[in-house]
């Protein structure tokens, strides 16, 4: 029993030149009738195969002068023909299944070239407006720092109540402000704050807004250390690590609104940023970019730099493995490699008569100590 399957026909004795056709495959030859009556023959043994067209599904049916095509797109109809033919047609038909998968194939490969370019498009466009947005918050106004700054010191907890006593808040501005006058961006205006709290730690936000801890000057053996330490906060704030990092944590669409000039965004997201995010979270390049910046302030200020590996040693040796409430250095990743590149950072320097930080630090440090007696009576 014959099988017919729908289809077309091109043939220039059709008036169009094509007409739809019901296909029957006979035992010797396809036949394609046209609704008019018009009948369309090719015998298998003079039939040429091709599988293509638009859905590259499509498989023709040509007799030998190309005069008549017969076509159908159903996808039974080949491996009827090649039934019918009785293995007149195999040879072309397999010839053809072989070039469909070959095709299918590289359709995938093209789909899938398709889909990791427009990934890779999609990532480099998100990491070159990324370091687009890195050079627009670089020259943006200061004055954007410090709003931020502010806002966000308001907000934040403090871990503890804020000391006015000048015999011991006096000498630390005093670091601050000999530090200052070598900061690698001009306008920022360093406010300190003491703060009393047995957390080993200090932080400065954007602008300027700084806070030590009395822990941290209590772990410290010297004033030199303390200044290290205070080199390295105010190194974030000079390198403008603060404003990149709510840019960044902003997305893809707070770096495009930067480089458009729209810094609401970014000024609105900096008071909530720093309420909820750790203060010493910064990555590893710019820690290491803030340990450089803050050897050579050291170095230009005329305080030993070495206090900075100092600090570190000395916090290592009295607590062993980094215990959580010494927040500095345990919230600043690789401390080893960090001792180790800050010494070779201090090698390289120049030779320099360091002047000695005329405080009496133990003086200092008992401050400390009778605040917090005078806070626990």
């Amino acid at each position: 029993m014959s099988q017919i399957f729908s289809g077309g026909v091109f043939s220039s004795d059709l008036s169009d030149g094509r007409a739809g056709v019901e296909i029957e495959l006979l035992s010797s030859h396809v036949c394609a009738s046209t609704a008019e009556g018009d009948a369309f023959v090719i015998p298998y043994e003079q039939c040429s195969v091709e599988q293509g067209g638009y859905s590259g599904k499509m498989l023709f049916c040509r007799n030998p002068d190309r005069s008549i095509t017969i076509f159908s797109e159903d996808p039974s109809f080949l491996a009827a023909l090649d039934e019918a033919s009785r293995g007149l047609l195999s040879e072309q038909l397999a010839a053809e299944r072989a070039k469909s998968k070959r095709q299918s194939r590289r359709g995938s490969l093209f789909v899938t070239g398709i889909v990791v370019g427009a990934a890779i498009l999609i990532v480099l466009l998100y990491y070159g407006v990324r370091v687009g947005a890195d050079r627009v918050t670089k020259a943006l106004p200061v004055s954007l720092d410090k709003q931020i700054g502010k806002m966000a010191y308001q907000a934040m907890p403090k871990e503890g109540t804020e000391v006015h006593d000048p015999q011991l808040v006096d000498p630390i501005r005093g670091i601050v402000s000999r530090l200052a006058e070598h900061a690698k961006v001009e306008g920022l205006d360093f406010d300190l704050h003491v703060v009393d709290s047995p957390t080993v730690n200090a932080f400065c936000l954007p602008g300027g807004t700084m806070v030590v801890y009395t822990g941290l000057i209590s772990a410290s053996e010297s004033p030199e250390q303390l200044a290290a330490v205070i080199a390295h906060e105010m190194s974030h704030a000079t390198l403008r690590h603060g404003v990149s990092r709510i840019s960044q944590s902003m997305g893809l669409s707070a770096a495009v609104s930067l480089i458009i000039g729209d810094s609401a965004g970014l000024l609105a997201a900096g008071e909530e940023f720093f309420r909820n995010a750790s203060i010493n979270s910064y990555s590893r390049q710019q820690e290491s970019d803030a340990d450089g910046e803050g050897v050579m302030m050291l170095h230009k200020a005329g305080i030993d730099p070495s206090g900075m590996p100092g600090l570190f040693e000395v916090l290592k040796e009295e607590h062993g493995e980094v215990p959580e409430a010494l927040i500095w250095i345990s919230t600043h990743p690789d401390h080893e490699t960090r001792i180790a590149e800050t010494k070779m950072m201090i090698q390289s320097l120049p030779d320099k008569n360091y002047d000695t930080i005329d405080l009496d630090w133990s003086e200092i440090q008992s401050r400390v100590t009778n605040s917090v007696e005078m806070k626990s009576e």
